[in-house]
């Protein structure tokens, strides 16, 4: 005898609770001790399915996932109105189950759980659909016919979701369900994307269920009222998703080019370089997205090229590119901004095909290593006298947009001219006046802020006495200023020819304190964390 619909929408909310609870856990557990590993959590994810499949399944249907019961309807199999109480007591389940999560591990979005992308926003939508889609079906197809298939429907449906979560767990983390997005997020204020999650399961939940029906034909339950249900379902569906996206392209946060917890690597040369001691940038970001935890990493050498030029150090050119390869690991960026240019201007014109090839060759290097790549135009420095400079600058902008194009690359074009009171006294780069402007342009780029004309500037020592008023702005850039000096002294050691090069015989037993640096300057990243949280 079937039970009432309440009690089968209690049945789904003990059920989505556990499923987050001990799925999302998994990633808690991983997160802060490391003994689980991707593949532990995948499992555990299989593992709790089934386990509640076989718990719940003959009370309620065990679905656990809006999508799932919103398919079900969609086809016939599922009367609406229960569907609709069902997804309600599934978010309650996921967010009664994040909030236990909190309470135990405390509210950071990272911890419990929730869905993030390292893919873009396009590609990500794509694998959170395929995925659903081949769930609906496997779900349908042991759902479907003689009782010992039912028998083995969790074992099928478990083993499902954790192959699923081993392919598409490092991509998406491997949502397939709404509620499950939906709990972490909200209890984190983490909306990051959350549409993505949303629609991407539901909508191929329906198309798993379609192309199954399809394929197997009518069967007893294909009577008038259940095609009528249909139609009018998907109408409904339809219509719903259609608001929904409608609503959330309008996001801000969906079209920014750095997500939460990127770990951002910023490498350039001179005009790079010069950045650390008052990272404007990194102020920029961290001010205006504090929640997310950002990890931003200063790669600039002074004198250095798109070849790699300046850290060839005694070797050739291509042991510069060695080095710079090894400084992007010491970073292990999850986004690179590329920042070249201003040095390579002045002999564009006769080295444009050497200097477009090592552009090219740096982006492959960072795709293989999984980095979501975002080129920077070069600012023009007025006190720069070569004779072809500024020719140089909109020609390199220009093989910028082409390789942009063609590697559908981030590009972010910077129409910043300064002042002269802007820039240092050659007028060859920004000085601290000049970094906060271009901070500021950049960081709105970046994070697809609205931008505003920032007010003139009337003298450097009026601008700097300004950025003086704020003692928790003081503190924050004190923060960044200690983080960029641990993580200089780990990836440029002063004495690294006596740690790994011709004399590492006399001091290279210390090199094992290099990797030491690596908890230092995580506690200095919690530290720049908890300033930006208090401006």
């Amino acid at each position: 005898m079937q039970l009432s619909l309440t009690r089968r929408c209690v049945c789904e909310v003990i059920g989505t609770y556990c499923l987050v609870l001990i799925g999302c856990g998994a990633m808690v557990v991983d997160n802060q001790t490391g003994l689980l590993t991707h593949v532990g959590v995948a499992t555990v994810w299989g593992l709790i399915v089934m386990t509640m499949i076989y718990s719940i399944g003959d009370l309620s249907g065990a679905h656990m996932n809006p999508a799932v019961s919103i398919a079900f309807a969609s086809v016939g199999r599922f009367p609406v109105v229960d569907a609709a109480a069902y997804v309600v007591a599934q978010c309650v389940g996921a967010l009664l189950a994040a909030g236990s999560l909190g309470i135990v591990f405390g509210v950071d979005d990272v911890k419990l759980g929730a869905t993030m992308a390292s893919l873009p926003t396009g590609s990500a939508w794509a694998v959170e659909f395929m995925m659903t889609t081949i769930l609906m079906w496997v779900v349908l197809g042991v759902s479907t016919g003689a009782k010992e298939k039912s028998i083995t429907a969790g074992l099928a449906v478990g083993a499902t979701i954790a192959m699923e979560a081993f392919v598409a767990g490092p991509l998406t983390k491997a949502s397939m369900n709404p509620a499950r997005s939906l709990g972490p997020a909200v209890m984190s204020s983490h909306y990051n994307l959350l549409w993505l999650y949303l629609t991407a399961p539901i909508v191929g939940a329906i198309a798993g269920g379609c192309l199954y029906r399809f394929v197997r034909g009518k069967d007893e339950l294909d009577t008038e009222e259940g095609a009528m249900t249909k139609k009018i379902s998907a109408v409904v569906l339809f219509a719903f998703l259609i608001g929904a996206c409608g609503s959330t392209s309008m996001a801000g946060e969906g079209n920014s080019l750095l997500r939460p917890n990127d770990r951002v690597a910023i490498i350039g040369g001179t005009f790079v370089e010069r950045m650390q001691p008052r990272d404007e940038l990194e102020a920029a970001l961290q001010t205006q997205r504090p929640d997310w935890k950002l990890s931003i990493r200063n790669l600039g050498w002074s004198g250095d090229t798109v070849s790699a030029i300046a850290r060839k150090r005694f070797d050739n050119v291509e042991a510069g590119r060695a080095r710079r390869l090894a400084d992007i690991d010491a970073a292990n960026p999850t986004v690179a901004l590329i920042w070249y240019g201003q040095s390579e201007a002045g002999q564009y014109a006769e080295n444009s095909e050497r200097i477009q090839a090592d552009l090219m060759g740096l982006v492959d290097d960072l795709k293989q290593r999984q980095t979501r790549v975002i080129l920077l135009t070069p600012v023009a420095m007025s006190g720069d006298r070569r004779p072809n400079y500024e020719a140089g600058l909109e020609a390199f902008e220009q093989m910028l947009r082409d390789v942009a194009r063609a590697q559908s690359l981030a590009l972010v074009e910077l129409q910043w001219q300064p002042s002269d009171e802007q820039l240092t006294e050659d007028r060859m780069l920004p000085n601290e006046v000049g970094y906060r402007q271009l901070a500021t342009l950049l960081a709105n780029a970046l994070l697809e802020e609205p931008t505003q004309e920032a007010p003139a500037v009337k003298s450097n020592r009026t601008a700097a006495n300004h950025s003086t008023d704020s003692p928790e702005r003081e503190r924050l850039l004190e923060a960044i200023a200690r983080k960029n000096e641990f993580f200089f002294h780990r990836y440029r050691p002063q004495n690294e020819t006596y740690l790994f090069l011709f004399r590492k015989h006399e001091q290279g037993n210390n090199a094992v304190e290099i990797e030491q640096f690596e908890p230092i300057i995580q506690k200095a990243d919690q530290a720049i964390w908890d300033a930006a949280a208090n401006q």
